[in-house]
């Protein structure tokens, strides 16, 4: 099952969109198996409690609402995420 990470922001946010990016790009290093999608609509991110974009999640749960990590905590992030996953299949 593919990780799922979001990052919101409003359409045409600069910073939205480098996040966008360089998520994309440590995803394609990693070799991960990752969903990467722009939410851009103002009720969604409503809904999700973002008042302040961007904002990113990684599986459902927030790494940043605000501001944009650091190459280096993104890869933190999904580091923690991938060991989450492999713990939680073992028997």
């Amino acid at each position: 099952m593919p990780i799922r990470i979001l990052i919101y922001g409003r359409e045409g946010e600069g910073s939205a969109q480098a996040a966008m990016s360089q998520i994309r790009a440590l995803v394609g290093e990693m070799r991960i198996d990752a969903s990467v999608q722009m939410i851009t609509d103002p009720s969604m991110l409503t809904m999700n409690g973002v008042d302040n974009p961007p904002a990113i999640s990684i599986d459902g749960s927030f790494i940043s609402n605000g501001w944009v990590p650091s190459r280096n905590e993104i890869l933190r992030a999904l580091n923690s995420r991938l060991s989450q996953i492999d713990t939680s299949r073992r028997p």
